[in-house]
């Protein structure tokens, strides 16, 4: 059978035709591929930089509240020792699960020369320096006791003998509690921590040299001693009702029912002090004022300061804010 020719421009017209759809489909698939490896590409560095992230915001765990109780719990055990053999053995028992293989068993403790025990009576966290990754220094405060038993001495005893009288008793001796602050260095597996070093005693740190926040800036303070007056019975009345009224007598005398009562705990004596300026809002007033109470159980007496925004609505006062200065 004879082939079937095509007039030359109907060929020409499928030939461009066909070129243009080829070049179309390759174009679409090379950009699909091109968005695709983006994607990926993208996604690669996103996976690759979250890690980092985490890590970067990680906190370190050996400076964590679980390496600072470790290191309280240790030091329970390290500040009691006493002095004879069998309590020296069950000393360094009890500080094993505590301190890194090879370390001295003792965690430093000689007990050459040494004339006192010790019982340990409080340790606090007072400072906690992350030193590397998996590495902190603990600085505790701690506070403990010595005690000291010196036996009779022998010819004294030897007398009492040849006498017939009770021998003397050991001699029995207490010292302190003494403070001291000591470096614990830290080290964790991430799951739990150990004493990788010997502990130190470092030097009690320095009182800081900081004035007490107690003076009241008195410039601006309303001098209408009518206002003053009002003040003054108006808080010598509220402070009366917040050390013994109940907390829907003392809603009487609030703008919001936010203030809790200290009735049962402190008794009112009287308002001292006080400093009265005008406030942001009219009819407020910023109050400075000391207050001084009684202490039901001790029956001793204390001086507060406070800071109060009080406001007048028509002839009743009510309390605002009430702060402790």
């Amino acid at each position: 059978m004879k082939k079937r020719e095509y007039p030359k421009a109907i060929f020409r017209r499928k030939l461009m035709k066909g070129i243009f759809w080829t070049g179309f489909t390759l174009v679409l698939f090379l950009s699909v591929v091109a968005i695709v490896r983006v994607g990926n590409a993208d996604a690669g560095a996103v996976s690759s930089e979250e890690p980092k992230q985490e890590v970067s915001k990680e906190k370190n765990p050996a400076a964590s509240e679980g390496g600072q109780s470790f290191s309280e719990n240790f030091a329970k055990e390290y500040f009691n020792w006493e002095r004879e053999d069998e309590k020296i053995k069950d000393r360094a028992d009890r500080l094993a699960p505590y301190i890194a293989d090879g370390l001295d068993e003792q965690a430093g403790l000689s007990y050459e020369g040494m004339e006192w025990s010790s019982k340990l009576h409080d340790a606090q966290v007072w400072n906690v320096e992350a030193t590397g990754e998996d590495t902190a220094l603990v600085t505790l405060r701690v506070t403990h006791e010595l005690q000291k038993v010196t036996p009779p001495d022998k010819e004294a005893v030897e007398k009492a003998k040849k006498d017939k009288k009770e021998p003397p008793e050991p001699k029995e001796e207490t010292s302190g509690p003494h403070e001291k602050f000591i470096n614990i260095p830290v080290k964790t597996d991430g799951r739990s921590f150990v004493v990788h070093q010997i502990p130190y005693f470092v030097a009690s740190p320095k009182k800081p040299d900081i004035k007490a926040d107690s003076t009241v800036n008195e410039k601006e303070k309303v001098d209408d001693p009518k206002i003053r007056e009002e003040a003054t019975s108006f808080l010598n009345t509220f402070f009366k009702v917040y050390t013994t009224g109940t907390k829907e007598e003392l809603s009487y005398y609030i703008e919001e029912n936010s203030i809790q009562s200290m009735n049962g705990i402190m008794t009112f004596n009287e308002v001292q002090n006080l400093i009265v300026k005008n406030g942001q809002q009219k009819d407020d007033y910023d109050v400075s004022v000391t207050v001084l109470f009684t202490e039901n159980e001790s029956m001793g007496q204390v001086a507060y300061p406070y800071q109060l925004t009080i406001t007048k609505d028509a002839d009743r006062w009510f309390v605002k804010q009430i702060n402790h200065h």
